[in-house]
């Protein structure tokens, strides 16, 4: 028997899921400007199999949503400088399989509510996860308003495929990497800038060029499939 609308909720897994990986990241970074003020001099001198355990971890944690991916960068970028975006893009390509693993286990049945529920929704989705899926994954990956861990469990329910998933997830977040490695390089005070990422001047020049760039793609792509489609609701 199909799905009915009311049955969305019920699919509790999912929706568990993509709570934890809303709100864990955000409630990480407020500890973790006091554990790193009081680790400083340590981490200064951090040898690079330490390093590597870091990033080994870090695929965990990211992977987990416990850790943010911007926090990643922007440490990498204050201890190790530019020369870290290799281990980073390493370590957030790694934590993007098993977030993928996580929603394929969680979801086996939130596409099909989704397809009773929201038909046009739907629709449209399927048009741009079969038509253009790389493009998909890139514009949802460089937006910064979009979180690396919420996108994990969204991007698969949406029907993204591994290969597109994994490939145009590297290149979607390389750019917003990029920015936040180049503001912990220029950071003054690593503790407050992990707090407050916003406040660094490069973080909000940067990103704000990034939203507009995934903005316009996605309305790029819209205006490319929507047309084929009825107008999502």
């Amino acid at each position: 028997m199909p799905c009915k609308p009311h049955t969305l909720p019920t699919n509790w897994l999912s929706w568990l899921l993509l709570a934890w990986m809303t709100f864990m990241p955000l409630s990480f970074s407020a500890g973790a400007g006091y554990f790193i003020s009081t680790q400083l001099d340590r981490i200064t001198y951090f040898t690079p199999y330490n390093w590597v355990l870091v990033y080994a971890i870090a695929v965990v944690t990211m992977g987990f949503a416990l850790t943010p991916t911007t926090i990643i960068a922007l440490l990498s970028g204050y201890f190790i400088g530019l020369y870290s975006i290799v281990p980073v893009i390493i370590s957030y390509s790694l934590a993007s399989i098993i977030g993928y693993g996580l929603a394929r286990l969680a979801g086996k049945n939130f596409q099909k509510v989704i397809a009773v529920s929201y038909p046009r929704l739907n629709n449209f989705l399927n048009q741009l996860t079969s038509k253009s899926p790389y493009q998909f994954v890139v514009f949802s990956r460089i937006s910064p308003v979009l979180p690396f861990a919420v996108m994990n469990l969204v991007l698969p329910l949406a029907g993204v495929k591994f290969r597109p998933f994994f490939w145009g997830g590297m290149v979607g977040m390389l750019p917003r990497t990029l920015v936040a490695i180049a503001a912990g390089k220029l950071a003054k005070d690593v503790v407050t800038l992990v707090q407050n990422p916003g406040q660094s001047s490069m973080m909000q020049l940067g990103f704000a060029v990034l939203l507009l760039i995934s903005f316009a793609g996605f309305i790029y792509m819209y205006k490319q499939f929507g047309k084929q489609n009825t107008p999502m609701p």
